[in-house]
């Protein structure tokens, strides 16, 4: 009986289809359209932006070949003068967004955790945070200068309000039966914070930074752009001297950057929060 068994088993094998055998019994043609799926209109748009480059429907000045961005890209990667710029304007970018999380978070716990402090704070955030910085650059370079510390600084007064928001609305909205469990079981404040109310507002302070990061990245490229140095910068001179690839090479990077800075976040959220949306 043993032996017919394994017999059917191995018959029923190789009926299957061989594309199903390596995965987890979707054809594989499926699994492969799915991988790709997202990434079809960006195929597309590269297509016809190479259709339209040669057969010269525009001009070169004003939209490149992506043949020739790509290897005006290559080129800047070789000499290392993309690796120069890009990382002088995330390590600002970094700075700013590190500094106003240490900042923000603790800001919207004591927010959450104390009305004198929701009263003293409120209209501040309320204030700030609709406010354009990017209209702060000026006022910012005339005190700091025109170096690391005027951007570094405006990324902070950029992205502080976020990680309060976010800290503040995370630890609000913690159950109060979780909070009325512990005090039960005689758990101290500082332990109800670093057992209960921290772990239950994570999902909210990655979402913090998911929305921090790519605003520090765009005030830091902005901020370059106006005073000098690190991407920005560099985007801004080759505009000068009618680069055009070198442009569109640029911007492709800063693209690139916010994407995989996203999707970092994003995996994180995955790893560490799904419960959160269980």
């Amino acid at each position: 009986m043993k032996r017919h068994n394994d017999m059917a088993d191995t018959l029923e094998l190789h009926d299957k289809p061989a594309a199903t055998l390596a995965g987890d019994g979707r054809p594989l043609a499926a699994r492969l359209l799915r991988v790709v799926q997202p990434w079809l209109a960006l195929i597309a748009i590269l297509i016809a932006w190479q259709v339209a480059t040669t057969h010269d429907w525009v001009r070169a000045v004003f939209l490149p070949a992506p043949s020739v961005v790509f290897s005006t890209l290559a080129h800047l990667i070789a000499t290392g003068e993309l690796v120069t710029t890009l990382g002088t304007s995330l390590l600002r970018a970094l700075a700013g967004v590190a500094l106003a999380g240490v900042v923000g978070i603790p800001l919207g716990f004591a927010m959450a955790e104390s009305h004198f402090c929701r009263w003293l704070l409120s209209p501040y955030v309320a204030f700030g945070f609709p406010l354009p910085k990017i209209a702060l650059i000026p006022v910012f370079t005339v005190w700091l200068g025109m170096d690391s510390l005027s951007k570094i600084a405006l990324v902070f007064a950029t992205c502080v309000f976020p990680f309060i928001v976010a800290a503040e609305s995370g630890a609000s909205l913690v159950s109060p039966k979780l909070r009325w469990a512990a005090q039960s079981l005689g758990t101290r404040p500082d332990a109800l914070f670093r057992y209960v109310i921290l772990p239950a507002t994570i999902p909210a302070l990655l979402s913090g930074v998911r929305i921090a990061l790519p605003i520090g990245l765009i005030t830091v490229f902005t901020a370059e752009m106006v005073t000098g140095g690190g991407l920005g910068e560099a985007i801004v001179q080759a505009q000068r001297y009618f680069q055009s690839a070198q442009v569109y090479a640029y911007v492709l990077v800063t693209m690139a950057v916010g994407y995989l800075a996203d999707a970092g976040i994003a995996w994180v959220q995955r790893r560490f929060a799904a419960w959160a949306d269980a």
